[in-house]
C-alpha cells in the first residue's frame, strides 16, 4: 500500500512539474511574440549554435586558453562549466560582424552566461534566443548613445572589444559580458519567470535591499567602490554588483559585507574560493524525481524497521 502511495506521489508531482514548465514556456511564447527579430544586414554572419562548426574540445581549448575562470577551477566545477557551456550556445543565435574570431565568440559570450549561472539549476536564459556581436562600440537603435552593451527584447548584445578587454584584466571589476548577463538575468527571473521562481525572486529582493544601502553610502560619497554610472539607477547597480563580486570580491566582502553576503545566497558561489566557488550543487526537479523513484524501487525509502499505518 505505502508504494503505491509513493508510485502515485511521485506522478502527481512529475504533473504538476509538466503543467509548470507548460505554463511557463507559454509565457516565454507570449512575450518572443512581442519582440522584434533583430535585424540584419549584408555585412552580418549569423551562425545557429546548434549548427556550428565547434567541438567540446574544440570549447575546452577556447575556455583554456581565454578564459581565466575557467582554468582556476577544480575537476567537478570545470566539466560542469564546459557543458554548460556547450549547451547554451547550441540554444542561441549569434549575429556577427565579421567571421574572422566566429570560433571564439559564441564559446567565449556563452561561458560568459555560465559564470554568472554556474550554481544555479537553470542557466540557459531561454528567453533570450540572440546574441548580437559588434566588433567595437555601437549606436543605440533609437538615440546617439555609444554602448558597450545592452539588452533589448529577447537579444543581448556586447561590442567584442570591451568584452574581451574584461578577461585581459579579470580583477579590474569591469566586465561586459557579466555586466549583460546580469540585465539578462534580471529579466528572465523576475519578469518573465516571475511566477516560477519565487526563491531566486525573493533572495533578489534581499540583495536589493542590501544594494540600497550601498548605493546611498555611494552617492554620499563615503565609500568609493563603485563607479558613476553604477548610481544611474539599481538595476546599473545591481549588474555592477555581480562584475564586483566576480572581480573584487575582497574589496566588496570588506566595504559591503551585506551586499556580498546576499550576493553569494542569490547566485549560490563563493568567488573568494577560486577553484570550488559553487557552494552545493543544484540537481533539477528530474533529477530529483529520478534519484527518489530508483532509491524507492531499491528498497531504501521505506526500509526495514519503518512503522506504516495500517
Amino acid at each position: 500500500m505505502t508504494g503505491i502511495i509513493v508510485i502515485y506521489g511521485l506522478v502527481v508531482a512529475w504533473y504538476i512539474y509538466s503543467d509548470i514548465l507548460e505554463k511557463r514556456t507559454r509565457k516565454h511564447r507570449n512575450y518572443t511574440q512581442k519582440c522584434r527579430p533583430p535585424a540584419l544586414d549584408a555585412e552580418d554572419f549569423v551562425i545557429d549554435g546548434r549548427k556550428a562548426p565547434i567541438s567540446r574540445t574544440d570549447i575546452e581549448e577556447i575556455l583554456d586558453r581565454r578564459y581565466p575562470f575557467f582554468r582556476g577551477l577544480a575537476a567537478e566545477d570545470r566539466s560542469r562549466f564546459l557543458l554548460r557551456t556547450e549547451r547554451f550556445m547550441r540554444d542561441k543565435v549569434f549575429i556577427v560582424k565579421d567571421d574572422e574570431a566566429f570560433r571564439e565568440m559564441p564559446v567565449l559570450v556563452s561561458a560568459s552566461a555560465v559564470h554568472l549561472t554556474l550554481g544555479m539549476r537553470d542557466y540557459k536564459l531561454p528567453f533570450y534566443r540572440y546574441i548580437r556581436i559588434y566588433p567595437q562600440e555601437y549606436f543605440a537603435g533609437h538615440g546617439f548613445r555609444v554602448l558597450a552593451g545592452n539588452v533589448e527584447d529577447n537579444t543581448i548584445t556586447v561590442a567584442w572589444n570591451h568584452f574581451l578587454q574584461g578577461f585581459h584584466d579579470p580583477r579590474d571589476g569591469s566586465n561586459v559580458g557579466l555586466h549583460e548577463m546580469s540585465h539578462a538575468l534580471y529579466i528572465q527571473k523576475m519578469v518573465i519567470d516571475e511566477d516560477h521562481a519565487p526563491t531566486f525572486g525573493e533572495r533578489y529582493r534581499a540583495l536589493i535591499t542590501e544594494c540600497r544601502t550601498a548605493f546611498d553610502a555611494e552617492m554620499k560619497g563615503h565609500i568609493d567602490l563603485y563607479s558613476d554610472y553604477a548610481t544611474t539607477d539599481m538595476q546599473e547597480f545591481w549588474a555592477e554588483s555581480v562584475e564586483l563580486f566576480f572581480e573584487k570580491p575582497g574589496q566588496l566582502q570588506l566595504k559591503y559585507p551585506a551586499v556580498f553576503r546576499a550576493m553569494k545566497e542569490l547566485l549560490n558561489q563563493d568567488p573568494l574560493n577560486a577553484e570550488q566557488p559553487v557552494l552545493h550543487h543544484p540537481r533539477s526537479f528530474r533529477q530529483r524525481m529520478l534519484r527518489l523513484s530508483r532509491a524507492f524501487f531499491a528498497g531504501r525509502v521505506f526500509g526495514p524497521g519503518k512503522a506504516q499505518r495500517a
